[in-house]
């Protein structure tokens, strides 16, 4: 099955919630990037996070980025979510020794302190963007935290990852419920209520199967209305001409100290770890013209 985002609300519309379901998008992010199972944890709960963020507004064009920095040893990650259905990411450092079997539990401690930041490039001139400190580095809570404190919007956010012992993805599922103006205060404890009985995202999905059920097993009692269902996937969409641009960037004195110490520079794609070899001859040439 399709990996997929589901947008739906409920109670008279007082209430919008996402849901999704991105298993196949997380296994080719552990393939690009070799991920540990920490960081795959951390990863696909971005990712997830970012996909349904990408579906809260209306621009076709819509594109959010998702950047966490900390201070632990992974250092931060960061997830981009297209609104045509794409995803992509990675982690700043998975090379790391400090975990273990039990390392899909938390992803705090490893990130550290620092700070989240959202960006939404909604096809305008300029970006919106909005930046917290880390809570717990959790991810969810984090982004709970976001939406509550920094857009006023009082959310609940759940994400969940689970490997299997192959190191593939067993789960990788998310929910986000956001309370609209006219949502009764009861209407957030009773959904907080249903969470706290499953326990986690993973166990809603694992009763469920589906980002619908998820949707349907917190939200069913208030007149739940699926609105709108995307397929998405893991892609990078690199190119040479991309890459080259962004070596040019490094600037001319930069550029000229590299290529007259090496013959040929090659650049990495951080999304796709796909490597772009040019010759100092025809950086040369870029830098002249």
């Amino acid at each position: 099955m399709s990996d997929r985002i589901i947008r739906a609300s409920a109670y008279e519309d007082t209430v919008r919630a996402f849901a999704v379901d991105i298993r196949n998008t997380l296994d080719d992010a552990i393939g690009f990037h070799d991920l540990n199972p920490l960081s795959a944890t951390a990863l696909g709960r971005a990712l997830a996070g970012a996909a349904m963020i990408s579906e809260m507004g209306k621009s076709d064009e819509a594109v959010i980025t998702i950047k966490i920095k900390g201070k632990g040893p992974m250092g931060g990650l960061v997830a981009v979510a297209s609104r045509n259905g794409t995803l992509k990411g990675y982690v700043v450092n998975n090379n790391y020794e400090d975990y273990g079997d039990d390392a899909q539990l938390g992803v705090g401690p490893l990130i550290g302190e620092g700070t989240l930041t959202i960006v939404r490039d909604l096809g305008l001139k300029e970006p919106y963007s909005g930046t917290i400190p880390l809570q717990s580095g959790e991810i969810g809570d984090d982004l709970a935290y976001y939406f509550t404190y920094s857009e006023q919007v009082p959310s609940l956010v759940a994400l969940g990852v689970k490997l299997n012992p192959d190191a593939t993805t067993r789960i990788a599922a998310g929910l986000i419920v956001q309370l609209m103006p006219g949502a009764r205060d009861e209407v957030i404890s009773e959904i907080e209520g249903r969470l706290f009985e499953a326990g986690s995202a993973s166990a809603i999905f694992e009763k469920t199967g589906s980002p619908e059920g998820m949707l349907e097993y917190l939200l069913g009692n208030g007149g739940l209305s699926i609105t709108s269902s995307r397929e998405t996937e893991y892609k990078c969409g690199c190119s040479r001409e991309g890459m080259i641009r962004g070596v040019l960037s490094l600037g001319r004195d930069e550029l000229n100290e590299i290529i007259n110490e090496q013959e040929v520079v090659e650049a990495v794609c951080h999304f796709c770890e796909t490597k772009y070899r040019f010759r100092s001859s025809e950086i040369k040439k870029l830098i002249t013209n």
